[in-house]
């Protein structure tokens, strides 16, 4: 079997992997090219949002819906959505991010979701 990427158009590390209803989710971070020189502080990470991926079964076309949560309707943002995470309750999908603030501290926010596929609306406080 050929080796292959499974999102090749978008450069995305540290996914956390379920199965939800039957169906094989990703959710990975999203880094974007930032221009800036790396460094120990991890600035020249961009990572603006974030997609979750999904499949029937490995080795099978992985579904991309686009951008399910975005740094910019968080209130709090600052930069960087970092490594997330799924958890489902009470048919609820709970999205848990660190993010840094508008201090640039790293928080840990939560969006939620009726569908493990997103959209996340992200709750207006960490």
């Amino acid at each position: 079997m050929k080796p292959r990427y499974l999102t090749p158009e978008i450069y995305t590390a540290d996914p956390s992997a379920h199965v939800l209803n039957g169906r094989i989710y990703i959710y990975p971070s999203h880094s974007i090219e930032s221009g800036i020189p790396e460094n120990d502080n991890g600035d020249h990470f961009d990572m603006r949002d974030y997609h979750v991926f999904s499949m029937d079964e490995i080795d099978v076309q992985v579904t991309d819906p686009g951008v399910v949560l975005d740094v910019k309707n968080i209130p709090w943002a600052g930069r960087q959505l970092w490594e997330p995470d799924v958890a489902r309750k009470n048919g609820k999908y709970y999205l848990y991010f660190p993010l840094k603030d508008q201090n640039d501290t790293f928080r840990i926010g939560v969006a939620m979701s009726d569908k493990p596929e997103g959209p996340f609306v992200p709750q207006p406080t960490r």
